[in-house]
């Protein structure tokens, strides 16, 4: 399955070869760029996290599918950890509670799940 990216767009935007970019990004060869854009395979967290810092753009702009992928995982276990927690009143699970609220806040308001 291909995993869309935005990887080709933010080089190209640069003028950076595939080579270059393969250089930056500590790849043996132009190849894995190619498989990167072309979305063959899915990124590392290093290959993610440096394309972010380099083109200074969110790994949600980037890796649309990946990251929606992760906010919906994120979304289903913070839903688990709400109903563990259920029926305690204690400052800790309270604590718990506020985090996830946030959590569904922030993302809710990025139009997540």
């Amino acid at each position: 399955m291909a995993h869309l990216n935005y990887v080709r767009t933010h080089r190209k935007s640069w003028a950076l070869s595939q080579r270059d970019l393969s250089l930056l990004l500590g790849r043996r060869s132009r190849g894995g760029i190619s498989d990167l854009e072309a979305g063959r395979y899915r990124p590392s967290l290093k290959v993610v996290l440096m394309c972010q810092m380099l083109f200074d753009t969110a790994c949600a702009e980037l890796f649309p599918e990946l990251h929606a992928e992760f906010e919906d995982a994120l979304m289903r276990q913070a839903a688990a950890l709400d109903r563990k927690i259920a029926q305690r009143s204690d400052p800790a699970s309270n604590r718990k509670r506020e985090l996830l609220a946030l959590l569904a806040d922030r993302l809710g308001n990025r139009g997540g799940a």
